[in-house]
Parts: structure tokens; sequence; C-alpha cells
């Protein structure tokens, strides 16, 4: 027996010394933005960390990668700059420590093809520009020009263009990027934003005297925080705030944004960009705490990373200065927290969609194809490559396909030009059998009543039945007659049976159309249909337009009663009863091209109600014209005072509600 647990206790004791598993587990998370439905949606990793080996930085303010893949970082705490190699390993520096070629407080630096070294010598308040060696070239102090003024030559981040023209922003400037030609002479200001027009701003034009507008503030443009250059030579600003709308701008030689001052998604508090090889951006944002990836259009795709100040943990940043991207479309980020670079490289996901989207852009669809398929294998639900298969698709006149993959991804102006198409190709396959088919419908519709009369006649209806089946033609006769329909509507009092089947038969109606609209009207996911929500936003304002106008209406001394409201209003919903149907089949008919068929039909209907609506309050409270339109007026008022009162009411009830059920959960808790 003590053997036994002597055993026992050296097979615990021998387990214990066994290594643990170890699971690698990223530090952040990754999404990628759904267009469609205008959200971040978690997915697997687009880039991953790696170890470098970098020496520790100071404090690096600015990062650029060279053409031969060499990382240059300013840094600012140690008036450096520090070259590595593509792995992260200290190469060397540039900076002198005494003299013409010593730095101060550099925070911007730009490497040129040849690979000059441009720094934005802050400090000093010059360019300081080295040869690859390290060795000082030149500097260029603020040029001599009256169009400077008084500003002060503090650069801070800068790009140099094929001809050598450098443009530099400056610190804390409103007016733009400053142009410096090789010898240093200025030439002017370039890619100023536009200074934001506000609401204040435009009534203080409006009521002051220029004696007071010279005293008030002026409304200057925001700075632009940060400048990149891309493959094609454009210049790219950065510039934070203002809701990311004009985060970034791309400009041309005549600083034209071909973004046109879009909002940028993720874009609030950009700090730097970096464009690759095959056009996608990459940007820091404070605000979102994160690296975004965009495509060539500034449209968001991927965003990954996470930003801690308190960070300790490898692959997490601590406070970010700036971005760059490699040959190997690697990314490499200076962090001034930790004082060192992080480099990202992409996962084998990442690799495959970021490549098919790139050969797609440019319109190489059957070589984007393969990487298509090898995310449609890594992930089926990324909506992304659903569209992107489906594209192809399209591209390949398999157009039954497209249509299949371009519904799941919700690409309505894509799925359009399938189904065109497909509806072509069987019209020209079946014109015959159309064309006879139509005729069909028309002579139902002329036969159809003459066979129902005749029935009737020969097989007279009870006098109950026969108030049933006038129903449709009282509606017909009300919606195109509406003054002599409500009149007899007024003498005639309807049945409270018909009123609710007519209310009734409207509500399926609507229902109907929530589940079978065709999808280029209605790109939604059926499943996740609130009917219920939906069904609520159609009734409500029906109900409280009758509680409404019969109340306003009785103040201003209106003849009609409540039950006469509720008939009256009940008859004008008659064109949706008519219009609902053809809209319905029509829009599973139709492609976007000819969506004015059943927008114009739908803005028809609509208008005919509200007409009808305006009519039966004029004839059965017996208004004049003018007094129909004033109480109209005032009635839509009460509505949204009702609809406050409510929102209201309820608002307070759920505050009481979750007063007394925090209050006993603390009672349960003591007992």
């Amino acid at each position: 027996m003590k053997r036994l647990i002597v055993f026992l206790l050296l097979a615990a004791t021998s387990m214990l010394v066994l290594p643990e598993a170890v699971h690698a587990q990223l530090p952040y998370r990754t999404f990628y933005y759904d267009s469609n439905l205008s959200t971040w949606l978690r997915i697997q990793a687009v880039y991953t960390p790696v170890h470098t080996n970098t020496a520790r930085l100071s404090e690096p303010a600015d990062l650029h990668v060279g053409a031969d893949d060499k990382v240059y970082i300013a840094d600012k705490g140690a008036g450096k700059i520090v070259v590595l190699d593509n792995e992260g390993a200290l190469l060397g520096t540039m900076g002198g420590e005494e003299g013409i070629s010593q730095l101060s407080a550099p925070e911007g630096l730009f490497v040129t093809p040849d690979h000059q070294v441009y720094v934005a010598d802050s400090g000093n308040q010059r360019i300081a520009v080295f040869g690859a060696d390290g060795t000082f070239l030149r500097e260029y102090k603020k040029p001599d020009s009256p169009l400077l003024g008084q500003e002060h030559f503090v650069p801070t981040k800068l790009v140099v263009d094929r001809r050598g023209v450098m443009y530099v922003n400056l610190n804390s400037s409103y007016q733009g990027l400053v142009r410096i030609n090789q010898d240093g002479e200025f030439m002017g200001y370039f890619g100023a934003n536009k200074a934001k027009q506000t609401v204040i701003s435009w009534l203080k034009r409006a009521l002051l005297n220029k004696e007071q507008m010279a005293k008030e503030l002026a409304n200057l443009p925001s700075p632009i925080t940060n400048v990149a250059l891309d493959r094609d030579g454009m210049i790219f600003t950065m510039t934070a705030g203002d809701f990311g709308k004009g985060a970034i701008r791309k400009l041309n030689a005549g600083g034209v944004d071909s973004f046109k001052n879009k909002t940028l998604i993720a874009g609030h508090g950009i700090v730097d960009a970096a464009m690759d090889a095959n056009g996608f951006i990459y940007n820091i944002d404070m605000d979102r705490a994160s690296i975004n990836v965009y495509d060539q259009n500034a449209e968001a795709l991927f965003s990954f990373g996470f930003i801690d100040n308190e960070t300790q943990q490898y692959g997490v940043l601590g406070f970010p200065t700036a971005i760059g991207v490699d040959s190997k479309f690697n990314l490499w980020v200076s962090d001034s927290r930790t004082g060192t670079v992080h480099k990202f490289i992409r996962t084998g996901f990442g690799s495959d969609v970021l490549n098919a989207l790139a050969l797609y852009m440019e319109g190489k669809y059957e070589q984007s194809k393969p990487y298509w398929e090898k995310v449609y294998a890594r992930n089926d639900m990324y909506n992304g490559v659903f569209q992107g298969l489906g594209k192809v698709f399209l591209h390949e006149e398999d157009h039954g396909e497209a249509l299949s993959f371009l519904k799941v991804a919700f690409d309505t102006k894509s799925y359009s030009k399938a189904f065109w198409q497909i509806r072509l190709e069987w019209i020209q396959e079946h014109f015959i059998l159309l064309i006879a088919g139509i005729i069909g419908v028309i002579a139902l519709l002329r036969v159809i009543p003459i066979l129902i009369r005749k029935l009737l006649e020969r097989y007279p209806p009870s006098q109950r039945l026969k108030g049933w089946l006038s129903v449709p033609g009282q509606l017909w006769h009300v919606m195109l007659h509406p003054y002599e329909g409500f009149y007899r509507l007024k003498e005639k009092r309807m049945a409270p049976g018909v009123i609710l089947s007519v209310l009734a038969l409207t509500l399926i109606l609507k229902l109907v159309s929530l589940y079978y609209t065709g999808f280029l009207f209605h790109p939604v996911e059926l499943s996740l249909i609130n009917y219920y929500g939906s069904l609520g936003l159609f009734v409500l304002p029906w109900v409280t337009w009758v509680i409404a106008n019969y109340l306003v209406c009785s103040v201003k001394d209106g003849e009609g009663r409540f039950g006469e409201v509720i008939q009256g209003s009940t008859y004008a919903l008659a064109p949706y009863l008519f219009f609902s149907i053809p809209i319905l089949i029509l829009s599973n008919v139709v492609t976007l091209d000819e969506r004015v068929i059943v927008d114009a039909l739908s803005v028809i209907m609509y208008i005919w109600m509200g007409v009808m609506m305006l009519v039966m309050t004029q004839v059965i409270h017996n208004f004049d014209f003018l007094e129909t339109i004033k109480n109209t007026a005032i009635t839509i008022f009460t509505i949204g005072l009702i609809w406050l009162f409510v929102f209201i009411v309820f608002g307070l009830s759920y505050n009481l509600y979750d007063f007394f059920y925090q209050l006993y959960k603390e009672v349960m808790l003591y007992v």
C-alpha cells in the first residue's frame, strides 16, 4: 500500500513539471466594415504583429519606409534619424553631435527614391537633407518671401515630389502646406482645408456690421495633421476632427481633392496614413484606437489593433505617431509611449482578400477569382467575398450564380445588372408565351366582371352579402370621385365589420409587401424583419390622425362624429389597396434603371391618399376649403404633440419601473 502511495505521489509530481500547452491569441480583434449594414463585424485577423529586434528609441515622432524597404525613424527625443533594416535591426543613425548636421527635436522625415533623407528639423526651424550614407548635404531655412509674413517656420511633416519640390506642413498653420523648390524658393501655399461654416457664423455675417465683424475671431480652417505621398505622386493630407469629414484628402497638382472632402469611417482622431503599391490606404485613428485599412476610394475595409496608453503587451500600441508600409505589404508603426517600432505582417486570409480586391479593382477579374475562392474557403461569413465573387460571375456572364452571390452581399447595383440580363434572356425565350399571358390577363379582367354580374343575376345574393360585395365598388368610386363618394358615406353608415375588413385587408397587403417586395426595392434579410414594428409604424400614423382630426375639428365646430371620421379615414386608404398590388408585382419585374416607374406609382399613391384625407375632412366636417387646409395643418401639429406626450409618458414609466426593479434587486440581495 505504501509503495502504491509513493508511486502515485511521484506520478503527480512528474505531471506538474510537464510543460503547459500554450495557446497563441492576438491581443486585439479584427473587424471588417459592412457598408450595406453600416457597421463593423468581427472577422479573423488580417494583420498580425511579429517580433523585431528594434533598438530602444527615445521619442519616435515619424516613420518612413524607403524604396529599399529600410525603415527610417525620426527620434525626436534623441535628435537622431534611426535607420533599421526590414527585420527591425539597427543599421545606423543620421545627425551629428554638433555643428550643422546636428538635429534638434525632428518631427518628420521623407526618403526620396534615390535615398536622400529630408528631415523636418523642428527645433532648428529648418529642413535638413542627408545622403544615403548619412552625410549632411544641405539645409533649407525659411524662404525669403513677403507672402510668408510673420509666420513661424517650424516644419513638422513633409513630402518631396519627383521634381524635388517640398510640401512642408508647419506647426499649427491653417494656410495649408508650404511649397518650396530645390533652390529654397517659396512657391505658394497648397491644399489648405476649408473653414467650417456654422449656423452661428452665418448669423453673425447676416446681423453684424463691418466694425462688429472685425472684432470677432476669424473662422479659421483646421490645420493639417500630417501629409503623405503615394506611388503616383498624389499628395494626401490628414486632418483630425470633424467626425472624419475630410480626414484624408487626395490632392492632385492643382490642389483638387479627388475624394471630394468625403467623411472617412474611423477618421475623427487620425494621426497618419500610408499607401501601399496597390493603392490601399492605412491609417491610425486615436479615436477608434485602431489601425484601419481602406480601398483606393477611401472606403473602409478592415480595422484591427488596439491602443492602450498603459500597455506593456507586445502588439498593443501605446501612443502611435506614424505608420508606413513596405514593398511586402508589412506595416510599421512608431510608438512614442513604448519607444519602439511595431511590425505587422499580413495573414494568409489578409493576403488573399487584399490581393483579390486589388486585382478586381484593376479590372483583372479572372485573376482575382482564385483569391476570392480561397477567401470563401477560409470564411464563408465574410460579406465582401459574396460581392467579389458575384461581380466576377457577372463579368463571366454567369448571371444565375452572380444573382445568388450578389443577393447575399446586398449589392443591389450589381444585382440589377445580372437581373436585367436574366430577364432579357427569359423574354427572348418566352416572348410568345409572355404576349399570350398579357392578352389572357386583359381578357380575364374584362370577362370576369361580366361573369360575376351574370352569376349574381342568376343567383341573387342576400341583402347582407350584397352589402359586402358592394364594398370594392364603393372604394373604387370614393377613390375616383372623392367628394361625391364621401358625401354618400356621410349619409350611409357602414357596418363595423366592413370597416374592420378594409383595415384588415390593408394590414395584410402591408405585411405581404414586407416579405414579397422585390429585392431591389427592399434589400433586407427576411428573417430579420420586425413585422410588429413595421406594422406599428404603419398603423400608428393612421390612428393618431383619426384621434387628432376628430379632436381638432370638434373644437373648430366640425360636424363629423368620431365614427364618421373612422369610416372616412378608412375609405381614404383606397389608393393603397388598389396601388399596392401593381407596385408589388412591378418591384419584382423592373431593374434599378426602371425604378422610376415604381417610385412614381408610390409617390402618386401617397399623394392620392393625402388628398383623400383632405377631402374627407372637408366633407365630413362641412368646412370650406381654407378652413380645411388650416385645420389639417393643426391636426398634423396635434399628431406631433400626441407622439411627444406618449414618448414622455413611456420614458417616465420605464424610469419608474426601473427604479422599483433596482430597489427590489437590492432588497433581495440582502434578504
